[in-house]
């Protein structure tokens, strides 16, 4: 079987390396006898397969985490969990993993070698669950933190529904208005009406428009949509745009509790995993958005200087009055990454409140606007049936 791996030499950048082997661990003792140090190890079977859904992390650790407390072993739970899946590309995977800890690795070696699939976070929690035995509690702690995390992003995505549904909608209808329905009435007044009538002046030069360009408007509307969605789908362009929105007055600070909240539950999760404060604030450095990374980095070599953590993060524009109040009970006390949850959850709950806060005045804000054109639009169209009416009287 042919893996591509990412591999480092001392005194090199990473490069790719492809090799022909029995298995991941063959392939993974290859790289390390020619003098590379492994990162990554793909197979190029799965590689080339494009997956359509994700591999469903929360529910693997929720289902191997109730059959390690049944009592089942290790490989009997993840063999148990391969003959169960339908998906063969998830099969796959776990089929992978389960012949890597056959073949001496442990849990966290075997997820290490797929880390398209297990984050770093959940690799660091197995890593620490394996030298205390506990490995059912980490698996827990990790879907409690996956659901806290997804929470906030949740709720935003089902708030922006019901809004994307409605001008989804009031863009077809117009469509449909200038592309069909004002042009037969044009034609209509122009036999009719006199071309001084205010409304009716309008509603013929909106439908001679529309004839000419309805297909070019059509045209360049579908084009601003689909390259609207490549810009999005491009890292560099996204992180442009992450950039502006972070510059915005009240919208900015929106963001930065998002991110700090995102960085205070993550963190308090390394913490519990057992990993060093320099450590963990390196594996969240791409948790905190554009607009914190440099924040980060000065808030790393405070700590390197000798600064507290809550010192570090005070100067570095990393906390919040609430949330440095309570690192600093952390701090003495000798619980900082259960404030850094507390700190997490009032932030979480605080952006909550604020989404709810505002689809409650943008949505019928919306609807007003857009009953506004249409309606105002479809009263252009029959203003000029009256001066028909009293031209016949």
């Amino acid at each position: 079987m042919l893996f591509s791996m990412r591999v480092l030499r001392d005194g090199h950048s990473p490069q790719q390396l492809k090799l022909e082997a029995a298995s991941l661990l063959d392939a993974r003792l290859q790289a390390e006898q020619q003098g590379f140090k492994v990162l990554q190890v793909k197979s190029s079977a799965t590689s080339l397969r494009k997956q359509k859904t994700p591999f469903p992390l929360t529910l693997f650790c929720q289902e191997f985490r109730v059959l390690l407390e049944a009592g089942l072993s290790m490989t009997e739970a993840l063999d148990t969990l391969a003959q169960k899946e339908t998906n063969p590309i998830n099969q796959s995977h776990l089929q992978q993993l389960l012949s890597s800890i056959e073949e001496g690795q442990t849990l966290s070696q075997a997820m290490a070698l797929h880390t398209n699939i297990f984050p770093s976070l959940l690799i660091a929690s197995v890593k620490t669950a394996e030298t205390t035995g506990n490995l059912p509690e980490a698996l827990l702690r990790y879907n409690q933190y996956s659901e806290n995390v997804d929470l906030l992003k949740k709720r935003i995505v089902s708030a922006s529904i019901y809004p994307a549904i409605v001008v989804s909608f009031g863009v077809l209808v117009f469509l449909f208005l200038m592309i069909f329905v004002i042009p037969k009435f044009s034609n209509i007044y122009e036999s009719q009406l006199s071309h001084d009538a205010g409304s009716a002046s309008f509603i013929l030069a909106l439908g001679s428009f529309s004839e000419r360009y309805a297909l070019h408007v059509v045209v360049g509307l579908v084009g601003v949509v689909l390259l609207a969605v490549w810009a999005i789908s491009q890292p560099n362009i996204r992180a442009k745009l992450n950039s502006l929105l972070w510059r915005l007055p009240y919208l900015g600070d929106k963001l930065r509790i998002y991110h700090l909240s995102r960085f205070y539950r993550t963190f308090a999760m390394l913490l519990k995993s057992g990993m060093t404060v320099s450590a963990g604030l390196t594996m969240v450095s791409g948790m905190l958005g554009a607009g914190l990374e440099s924040s980060l980095l000065k808030a790393k070599q405070l700590i390197g200087e000798g600064k507290t953590f809550t010192e570090a993060l005070e100067k570095s524009d990393l906390t919040t009055p609430v949330a440095m109040r309570l690192f600093r009970v952390g701090e003495k006390t000798g619980t900082l990454e259960n404030m850094m949850e507390h700190a997490a959850s009032f932030h979480e709950d605080q952006m909550i409140r604020w989404v709810d806060k505002v689809t409650k005045v943008f949505e019928p804000a919306l609807m007003a606007v857009i009953g506004i054109l249409i309606g105002g639009l479809v009263l252009m169209m029959y203003l000029p049936i009256f001066d028909l009416a009293s031209g016949i009287q």
